[in-house]
């Protein structure tokens, strides 16, 4: 029997199966220490170690063999694959002549083998079964096995791979017995006795069958069906699919069916749709302001007349002053000098208007761009922020011309008053980041703009509690000057504790005068000008606003880790608790009066209160007055705990706009009822604020008088008296 594989272009030695079996074996850790244990009992004479207990399967070194063989049976090599086959690939491909030592130079042979389809014939001799094929290897592995270690072990030349290949090919010669069909192929038995290594092996007929298949056929999603006896007639395996294969083109389909489409998201002339759109609208709008205004006015519009070409060309009413202004800086130039009869023709709106909506494509952008270019600030023009100083052009045309406004333009002196009430009001909401630099996407946010446009509308200024009420500015206004007793517009530490009847703090106001809230060149003096105490008020009475959390919590804040820590909080409890003492009012110790204050804001972290908490919580204005108000501390203790429940049918209105209505009826009512400033007598007029503003100690707004801040004085003394008895 011959003991090679043989195909028409490479041989495969049964040999060289056996060696690299025998090869694994000693490779083995157990094959290892037996033998060594064996060797040393035969050298002490000693009991031999307990036989070993091989396992039934195992894999081949280096991950050669695909699937785990039986150990008593050699390994079938692989089918080569083509290189089309979807499995095959450089590190999967095994090669006989790379895991085991021996001869050499099958490389080529498996290359050529690989490449091209297989043919084998079978030879005319008689073969043997696959049983007794199998039965004659075992008998004769063992009796060859020290010869053929030998000779593996031995590289082999180019000489020897030649003389083999010519041998194999005079052994293998075309059979004659062979039926025409393949499916009627019969194994005719061989005497054991012809067997030798020496000799190839022929294929028998299962393994020839097997070896005939095209290698671009994917045999790993194929069953192969062999024979179930020798003696049978051995039909010519056939390929069939696997459920796994099937099942897995059908997923694909099925995921490829259901895969949506997603729709276009990127289109490369969209900024040219959106230009020749943005073209159109400002056409059309020139066009109107033209055919509307220009034409009707023969090409010269006067400030009176930019009203209504604010409005056709789709802007609030009182952007008016700042674009006429911007207009006519932008034709004259930046040093121009603007009077009553200063006129501008359509060619110069044209062109103005046109760089206006080249790069500011929404109404923030332009309003920021109007009023930078209609301002007198030495700053520069490109930038894309506001300042408190761009204002002053638009908030006097909103005093000129608003109707609600109209008792207040006689009283020139305070003109520059309401101005910076409106501009602190208007940073104090919408400037978020404390920078006095108001930009674009803050102004986005804040509903400053759809308050401009309620301007417009409403008659009755204040009903706009927004920015530009009077009622507001008048009660503001009245507080400062109550405090400041020298009317130089700029209050000190002393006047700031007279506010409220010295309602606040002491600790706290030290930390105000500390630069916490504000670092301007008049806080580092000790001085609080007339744009802070507006922040300080509005902060005073409605601490439940974002900016007044954040302002109050900056003063509680000593060392600046942005955590309210215990011994913060209790700095300013104990001023609290001596002021009761001095009055014999009961207290709660700090213990129970943060054990109260923790289960009101509930902070994520343990006895660390940060701005967050504070910003979640809704009764912050507890918490605060707790630490360093008294009067409202004690207003707060007995004040029935549903007063808070609000009504969800009835709006929803801050606490700064009940504290301004009830300050202003009471303000009013104290000046005698006399609510028209038109008929209030002056004694002088107020100086320049650049120049250093200065008032006469007599001088307030009409319908007020200094009694308000002396009978508000004792209302601290007389609570706390009430409360002793």
């Amino acid at each position: 029997m011959s003991s090679t594989v043989t195909t028409e272009n490479s041989p495969i030695p049964i040999a060289k199966m056996v060696n690299d079996l025998f090869l694994q074996w000693l490779s083995l850790p157990d094959t290892r220490t037996s033998l060594s244990a064996a060797l040393n009992s035969v050298r002490t004479n000693s009991k031999m170690p307990d036989p070993i207990v091989y396992s039934k399967s195992y894999s081949a070194r280096g991950g050669g063999f695909s699937k785990s063989q039986h150990f008593d049976s050699p390994p079938v090599s692989p089918v080569p694959r083509a290189p089309s086959s979807p499995r095959i690939s450089s590190s999967t491909h095994y090669s006989l002549s790379e895991s085991i030592p021996g001869p050499s130079g099958l490389n080529e042979e498996k290359k050529q083998y690989a490449s091209k389809k297989i043919s084998p014939v079978l030879n005319g001799s008689p073969t043997s079964s696959i049983d007794q094929q199998q039965t004659s290897i075992e008998k004769q592995s063992t009796a060859k096995l020290t010869k053929y270690e030998a000779v593996s072990s031995s590289p082999s030349s180019p000489t020897d791979n030649i003389q083999n290949r010519s041998s194999i090919n005079n052994i293998i010669t075309p059979s004659k017995d062979i039926p025409s069909k393949q499916s009627q192929q019969t194994l005719i038995p061989q005497p054991a006795s012809n067997f030798s290594l020496d000799q190839p092996l022929k294929p028998t007929n299962a393994s020839v069958s097997s070896l005939r298949e095209t290698p671009n056929n994917n045999l790993s999603s194929a069953k192969i069906i062999p024979a179930k006896t020798p003696s049978e007639q051995i039909a010519r395996p056939t390929l069939v699919p696997s459920k796994t294969t099937t099942q897995t083109a059908g997923k694909v389909e099925e995921r490829q069916n259901s895969v949506e489409i997603i729709p276009k998201f990127y289109f490369p002339d969209e900024q040219l749709a959106a230009v020749s759109t943005r073209d159109a609208l400002i056409s059309t709008q020139l066009r109107k302001a033209k055919d509307e205004l220009f034409t009707t006015k023969n090409d010269k519009l006067r400030s009176e007349d930019f009203g209504k070409l604010a409005q056709l060309i789709d802007l609030s009413l009182y952007w008016k002053a700042p674009l006429f202004r911007a207009c006519v800086l932008d034709a004259l130039g930046s040093k121009a000098t603007i009077t009553p009869n200063t006129t501008l023709a359509y060619a110069q709106f044209e062109s103005f208007w046109k760089k206006v909506c080249k790069n500011n494509h929404d109404n923030a952008l332009k309003f920021i761009y109007i009023l930078i270019h209609s301002s007198t600030s030495t700053l520069s023009m490109n930038r894309q922020y506001l300042t408190i100083d761009d204002w002053d052009y638009f908030v006097q045309d909103i005093i000129d011309t608003h109707p609600g406004l109209k008792f207040l333009r006689d009283a020139r002196e305070f003109h520059s008053r309401y101005i910076k009430t409106v501009v602190a009001r208007v940073f104090y909401n919408c400037n978020r980041s404390w920078s006095t630099k108001l930009t674009v996407q803050e102004l986005r946010r804040s509903n400053f703009l759809q308050t401009l446009d309620r301007l417009q509308e409403e008659e009755d200024i204040n009903r706009i509690h927004d920015y530009f009420s009077y009622e507001h500015f008048y009660v503001i206004y009245c507080k400062f000057w109550d405090i400041d007793t020298d009317h130089d517009l700029l209050i000190n530490r002393d006047d700031l504790a007279k506010h409220n009847g010295g309602a606040i703090s002491n600790k706290m106001i030290d930390r105000i005068f500390s630069g916490a809230v504000s670092n301007s060149p008049n806080m580092k003096e000790g001085k609080m000008s007339y744009y802070e105490f507006v922040w300080f008020l509005i902060s005073e009475e409605d601490k439940c606003s974002p900016t007044s959390i954040e302002y109050w919590f900056r003063c509680m804040d000593i060392d600046g880790d942005g955590i309210l820590s215990m011994y913060e909080l209790e700095y300013f409890y104990q001023e609290q608790v001596h002021k009761m003492e001095i009055y014999g009012i009961e207290y709660m110790p700090f213990e129970d009066c943060i054990c109260q204050m923790l289960d009101l804001v509930k902070p994520e972290d343990e006895n660390k209160i940060r701005l967050k908490d504070l910003k979640r919580c809704k009764l912050t204005n507890i918490f605060f007055d707790t630490f360093f108000n008294l009067e409202k501390y004690l207003v707060n203790e007995q004040k029935d705990p549903f007063s808070n429940l609000k009504d969800p049918d009835t709006p929803e209105v801050s606490d700064w706009v009940k504290y301004a209505e009830t300050e202003y009826d009471n303000l009013t009512h104290e000046d005698g009822g006399n609510d028209d400033p038109d008929d209030g007598n002056y004694d002088e007029d107020f100086e320049d604020d650049d120049d250093g503003a200065e008032a006469s100690k007599d001088r307030k707004p009409a319908g007020s008088t200094g009694s308000a801040s002396n009978n508000k004085s004792g209302d601290l003394e007389s609570e706390l008296k009430r409360w002793k008895d």
